[in-house]
């Protein structure tokens, strides 16, 4: 970045930093809370498309130093003399030959495990499945593959039964014919299983814990854990991605603070400091109006009031915090913080201390809420 004056970012008012000394930080939270569509768009980086004996999809579900291990449906690959896959993510380019380990092989389900050679430092992605307990029957769901397209079926189903005494969720989704078999299944919260079978309104769905189970117990790793998403709509995304964003926010806060009531910064330290104060100033931004229907929804009217006057009092800090910039090519230039700007920074005490304290209060009231997920009939 050159020396500049205030940038703005989709609304957003940033402190600026006056040379391109560090990469912008990438302060963020494992959990992430993307409604189910985008996270099935998302998880496509896990399929692949089988051409074989018949014609249908798998799931990368682990690596080792030489191969990447793909589960699907077993009638899709049995008695194929060839197989090919073809990622449906970019990562992982071109048409592959995979091999069939027949040795994998159970008549008790409609399951089956290729492997094909790994590509030098291509790094699989894991996070992928959706805690079980986490999904109830009427969760929406969506299919990640059909008619041999890498696509995501653009309405919705639903679940429809969890798993049966053969580990088989049942799932309402009408119209999936054929085509869709070993094609992953997910709710908002990840993938519960592999497709193995469909008719004109269900279609049923191996368990993702029993895939696990039986690849782990052929001794062939199974990497994939929990997509840690909670989508938009959970009164749980508002309770965890505001603790995340306050949190982070206020020791953004507090450090670019401390760093410019210093007499000197190195500007390294400035930078990094500028970086990720933004990174959680633009996560604020993000979060600050995303969940007022789910706090005025699922939590008492107080709630909602002190979530409404602590983004203000936030945002006010962080407009405080622009003057900053009319000293950045300086601070950088000289590795000195000037005079005027630690004044500021220290008069800054009280109304952070008062930040600290309301937020503090504001994320007890959040807790008195117990957030039960649904749970599956006994």
């Amino acid at each position: 970045m050159g020396a500049q004056a205030v940038r703005r970012h989709a609304g957003l008012k940033r402190l600026g930093c006056a040379a391109a000394l560090l990469a912008a930080a990438t302060v963020q939270a494992a959990t992430t809370y993307d409604d189910g569509p985008t996270l099935a768009r998302r998880l496509l980086a896990t399929v692949v498309r089988v051409d074989a004996q018949e014609h249908g999809f798998g799931m990368l579900v682990g690596a080792d130093r030489d191969f990447l291990y793909i589960a699907t449906a077993r009638h899709v690959v049995s008695g194929a003399e060839r197989i090919t896959l073809q990622a449906c993510d970019a990562a992982l380019p071109g048409e592959r030959a995979a091999q069939h380990i027949a040795a994998f092989d159970l008549p008790s389900d409609d399951l089956a495990l290729l492997r094909t050679p790994r590509p030098a430092d291509f790094q699989a992605p894991t996070k992928a499945l959706a805690p079980p307990e986490e999904v109830a029957p009427t969760d929406p769901a969506w299919l990640l593959g059909r008619d041999d397209s890498c696509t995501v079926l653009p309405r919705a189903g639903a679940v429809a039964a969890r798993p049966n005494a053969r580990a088989l969720w049942r799932v309402d989704m009408p119209g999936v014919l054929g085509g869709s078999s070993g094609a992953p299944v997910t709710t908002g919260r990840g993938v519960i299983g592999l497709t193995t079978d469909s008719d004109n309104a269900n279609i049923t769905v191996l368990d993702a814990a029993l895939i696990a189970r039986r690849v782990q117990a052929h001794g062939a790793p199974f990497d994939l854990v929990k997509a840690d998403n909670i989508p938009p709509l959970d009164p749980q995304a508002a309770a965890q991605d505001l603790a995340e964003m306050l949190n982070r926010y206020l020791f953004e806060l507090r450090d670019a603070q401390t760093v410019l009531r210093q007499p000197t910064a190195a500007r390294a330290t400035f930078t990094q400091a500028v970086n990720e104060y933004n990174v959680a100033a633009e996560r604020f931004r993000d979060a600050k109006d995303k969940y007022d229907g789910t706090l005025r929804q699922h939590w008492e009217p107080a709630v909602a009031q002190q979530w409404a006057a602590l983004r203000d009092r936030l945002w006010a800090a962080h407009e405080r915090f622009l003057f900053v910039n009319e000293h950045a090519s300086s601070i950088v230039q000289t590795e000195r913080i000037p005079a005027v700007v630690q004044e500021r920074m220290a008069a800054l005490d009280p109304e952070l201390s008062g930040i600290q304290t309301a937020i503090s209060q504001f994320l007890n009231a959040l807790s008195q809420k117990e957030i039960v997920h649904a749970k599956p009939p006994p």
